[in-house]
């Protein structure tokens, strides 16, 4: 299983609070080694759409394409509320 940032998904976190951005390379890093860790919240949110929880306020969500997942979008838990379907 591999997790791929692509280039959506760095220009939703420069727009994102210093603090948050600091997160997001511990995150995936997390992810990488132990994607079950509870921590992450790593869960199938939709046909093919996945999520992992960077804080509790942020969320970020990934395509699956067979093996792999693609990071396409970081932000608020508000607005991923309204990307899942």
């Amino acid at each position: 299983m591999e997790h791929i940032p692509d280039e959506d998904f760095w220009e939703f976190a420069e727009k994102l609070p210093r603090k948050i951005q600091k997160r997001i390379p511990q995150k995936f890093e997390l992810l990488r080694r132990h994607p079950r860790h509870p921590s992450l919240n790593f869960k199938k949110v939709g046909p093919r759409l996945w999520s992992i929880r960077i804080t509790k306020g942020y969320r970020a969500l990934a395509l699956e394409k067979d093996d792999t997942f693609v990071w396409n979008w970081v932000g608020k838990h508000d607005e991923y509320m309204r990307r899942i379907p």
